[in-house]
């Protein structure tokens, strides 16, 4: 899997949520895994793709960060390679 990690703002979780979905509903690109977590400076969105070229659009459209393909702890990766000093989206 294609792991993205994306940073938002609390407030611009249900906006930003729904961009996404139209987003990829427009690519037709589909989500292996898709989750939110609470950090301390905002939420991390967690997106898994099958295909790198759709973590590489799906990254540069939000602003986000692809990583390489990884294990089955992908989020764990996620959690460790984006540090509280990137940017938050909205």
């Amino acid at each position: 899997m294609h792991v993205v990690g994306i940073r938002v703002k609390p407030s611009e979780l249900s906006k930003q949520m729904e961009t996404m979905r139209l987003w990829l509903d427009e690519h037709r690109i589909d989500l292996s895994t898709f989750a939110c977590r609470h950090m301390e400076d905002g939420m991390l969105v967690h997106a898994e793709f099958s295909l790198a070229h759709h973590a590489a659009a799906f990254a540069e459209r939000f602003g986000g960060r692809a990583n390489p393909p990884s294990s089955a702890y992908a989020d764990q990766d996620v959690m460790r390679e984006i540090s509280p000093a990137d940017a938050l989206v909205g």
